[in-house]
C-alpha cells in the first residue's frame, strides 16, 4: 500500500516541485544558448577517436601477427625437437634388427624345436619366441602350444601383419603370460622362403632402456619426454615417477588422440606437447613443455615493433591531448547540467517531504478508524448486562484483537519505510552498553521469567545509534519470544572477528526453525512459526535486515528445530 501511494506523491510531487525550477530561467532558452556547443564538441572527438582507433587497430593487428608468428616458429622448433627424438629411438631400435635377422637366418632357418626355440628365447632374454610363415601359421614356439597360442591375440597377429612386407615392426602393449608385453616381429630369409621370428619383450626392461634414453636426449628439467604406444600407453619416460604401461594423464591423452600437437592443463599448470611418429611401429615420442617456456617471447626481436608502440602511444597521447583541450570547451555544458541536476535533486527532496507527509497522514487515518472498532467494542462488551452470550462476547474480543493487530502492523510498515528513507548517521556506539540496556527493558518486560543474557565481546563500532539499537531490540526480542518454553531461557550477544570483518550474533536455546526456510526470515510478513503459538507480523527480521544493509552489511541466521537459533551480522567496513 505505501508503495502504491508514494508512486502517486511522487508523480504528484513532481509538477509541484517544477516551479522553483522554472522560476528563475527558461529551460529551453538554456538549452538553445548550449546547443551549438555538443556538435562543436564532438565533432573533432569523433575524429580523433577514430584515429585513435585505426592506429591501435592497426598496431593490435601487427602484433598480433607478430605473436602467431613467433608461436608457430616455437611450435616448429618443438615439433623438431620431438621429431629428432623419434628418429634416434627409430635408430636405436633398427640398430639391432639386421644382425637379429642374420641371427635367425642362421640358427632358425632349419627343423625348428621347441627346446631349440626355448634355448633362443632365453639367449635373447625373450619370454618366448615363436617363428610363423608370412601368413602367420605358427612354424614353432619357445613353449609348445601354450606359446603358439599367442600369435593369435590381436597385437601379435598385427605385427606379423606387418613384418610380412619384409619390415621388422613392434607391437602395442598387451598382457601374455600374465604380465604387459611388447612383441617385435622381425622378417628372415631361409631356404624355404621367407619365415618371421617374432620375440616377446616385458615392458618394464623395454621401459627402463626407453627412459634412460629419453632422460639423456631431453636435458631440459621443464621439458618431459613419453613414449608411448597406439593405446596411448607409455613405454618410455624422462618423468622418475611414471611407471611403465602407464597412461598419460586425460587432459595429454586427449590431445594425442586428436592432433600430434597441442596445449593442455597438466597438474603444473597450462603444457603444450608435441608428437612424432616412430618408424616401424604404431609408437609416438611426445614431448611437453610449460606454455610459458616454450613462448618466452610473443613479440621476438623485431625492431619494428618497438617502434609502432613508440609511435601507436604517442599519437594516443597527442590525440588524448587534442581531446582534453576540445573538451574544457564543453564545460559550461557541464555546468548547464550540474543546474539540472541540482533542481533535479530539489525536486526529489520535495517529493520525499510530500511522501513523508502521506505516511504520517495514512498512518492517522488509518489509526482513528481502528480506535474507533477498539473503543466501541470495548464500550459494548463494559456495558453488557447479560444481553451477549459468551460466543458474541468472544467475536468482539477478536475484534479488539485484531484491531490492535492491525494497529501493530501499521507502526512496524511505517518503520520499514522510514529505514529505507532517512540517513545513515554514523556516530561511534558502545554496543556493550547500548546491549545491556536493551536487555534490562527485555527483562523488565517479562518478570517471572528465567532469563539469562550472556553479553560476550561487543566492541565499540561506528553507526546509526538509533537504527543499530533496533537492530540489537528486534534480536533480543525474537530470542526471548521463542524461549518462551524454555527453562532457563538462555540468550548470548557476542561478536568475533572472522577473516578482518567484525561479525556479531545473537544466540538462544529456544525453538529454533527449519533451515529449508531460512531463505523466508527477511522477507515482510514470513513467519515460520503460527500466529496462534508466537505473536507477531513477520516485518521485525525485514526491519533488520534493511538496517543491515544501510549500513553496508549482511544478515543470516543458522537454527534447528527445538536447538535454538543463531542471528548474525556485519556492519560493513565502515564501522571499524
Amino acid at each position: 500500500m505505501s508503495s502504491v501511494a508514494g508512486t502517486r506523491r511522487l508523480g504528484g510531487a513532481s509538477s509541484g516541485a517544477a516551479q522553483p525550477a522554472t522560476a528563475s530561467d527558461d529551460p529551453h532558452a538554456s538549452t538553445a544558448a548550449g546547443a551549438h556547443r555538443p556538435r562543436d564538441v564532438w565533432r573533432p572527438v569523433a575524429l580523433a577517436l577514430v584515429l585513435v582507433l585505426v592506429v591501435l587497430g592497426i598496431f593490435a593487428y601487427v602484433l598480433a601477427e607478430s605473436q602467431a608468428t613467433s608461436r608457430h616458429e616455437a611450435q616448429q622448433r618443438f615439433l623438431a625437437q620431438a621429431t629428432i627424438a623419434a628418429g634416434l629411438t627409430s635408430a636405436i631400435i633398427g640398430a639391432a634388427e639386421a644382425p637379429a635377422a642374420q641371427t635367425a637366418s642362421a640358427s632358425l632357418g632349419g627343423r625348428l624345436t621347441t627346446a631349440g626355440l626355448a634355448a633362443a628365447a632365453r639367449r635373447a632374454n625373450a619370454p618366448f619366441l615363436l617363428v610363423t610363415s608370412p601368413q602367420g601359421e605358427v612354424l614353432g614356439a619357445s613353449g609348445g602350444p601354450a606359446v603358439a597360442r599367442l600369435a593369435s591375440l590381436p597385437q601379435p597377429r598385427m605385427a606379423i601383419a606387418q613384418a610380412a612386407a619384409g619390415v621388422p615392426f613392434f607391437s602395442n602393449v598387451f598382457t601374455a603370460q600374465g604380465r604387459p608385453i611388447v612383441v617385435e616381429a622381425i622378417p628372415f630369409t631361409t631356404r624355404s622362403g621367407t619365415r618371421i621370428e617374432v620375440q616377446g619383450y616385458p615392458v618394464s626392461e623395454l621401459f627402463a632402456l626407453l627412459s634412460a634414453f629419453l632422460a639423456g636426449a631431453i636435458p631440459q628439467a621443464s621439458s618431459h619426454g613419453f613414449i608411448v604406444d597406439g593405446a596411448g600407453r607409455i613405454i618410455g619416460s624422462s618423468v622418475s615417477s611414471v611407471r611403465a604401461g602407464q597412461l598419460p594423464s586425460a587432459a595429454l591423452a586427449g590431445v594425442l588422440e586428436t592432433s600430434p600437437s597441442g596445449a593442455y592443463r597438466g597438474s603444473s599448470g597450462a603444457r603444450y606437447v608435441a608428437a612424432a611418429p616412430i618408424g616401424r611401429s604404431t609408437w609416438r615420442v611426445a614431448m611437453t613443455e610449460p606454455v610459458d617456456e616454450l613462448y618466452t617471447t610473443l613479440v621476438g626481436s623485431h625492431w619494428w615493433v618497438l617502434w609502432t608502440v613508440f609511435v601507436a602511444f604517442a599519437l594516443a597521447a597527442f590525440g588524448s591531448v587534442y581531446l582534453l583541450k576540445r573538451t574544457l570547451g564543453g564545460m559550461a555544458i557541464v555546468a548547464d547540467q550540474a543546474r539540472e541536476l541540482e533542481r533535479t535533486n530539489t525536486a526529489l527532496r520535495t517529493a520525499n517531504a510530500e511522501l513523508d507527509a502521506f505516511s504520517y497522514s495514512v498512518s492517522h487515518d488509518l489509526r482513528a478508524p481502528l480506535r474507533a472498532i477498539d473503543g466501541f467494542s470495548r464500550i459494548v462488551l463494559e456495558e453488557d448486562t447479560g444481553a451477549l452470550d459468551d460466543s458474541q462476547r468472544r467475536y468482539l474480543g477478536l475484534v479488539r484483537t485484531n484491531a490492535h493487530t492491525m494497529g501493530v502492523l501499521i507502526d512496524e510498515l511505517l518503520a520499514l519505510s522510514r529505514v529505507a528513507s532517512q540517513p545513515i548517521e554514523r556516530r561511534p556506539v558502545d554496543t556493550a552498553a547500548m546491549v545491556r540496556d536493551v536487555a534490562a527493558e527485555l527483562q523488565g518486560e517479562t518478570a517471572g521469567r528465567d532469563e539469562r543474557f550472556t553479553i560476550g565481546e561487543l566492541p565499540e563500532v561506528r553507526a546509526d545509534p538509533r537504527l543499530l539499537r533496533q537492530v540489537f531490540a528486534n534480536l533480543m526480542s525474537n530470542a526471548v519470544k521463542y524461549t518462551r518454553t524454555s527453562e532457563p531461557a538462555e540468550i548470548e550477544v557476542a561478536s568475533e572477528l572472522v577473516d578482518g570483518e567484525r561479525v556479531f550474533r545473537v544466540r538462544d536455546n529456544g525453538v529454533g526453525f527449519d533451515m529449508r526456510y531460512a531463505d523466508k526470515l527477511f522477507d515482510v510478513f514470513q513467519r515460520l512459526h503460527r500466529a496462534e503459538d508466537y505473536e507477531g507480523t513477520g516485518v521485525g527480521l525485514a526491519i533488520v535486515a534493511r538496517i543491515v544493509a544501510r549500513h553496508g552489511g549482511r544478515v543470516w541466521a543458522q537454527a534447528a528445530p527445538d536447538e535454538g537459533a543463531t542471528f548474525f551480522f556485519t556492519l560493513g567496513q565502515d564501522a571499524a
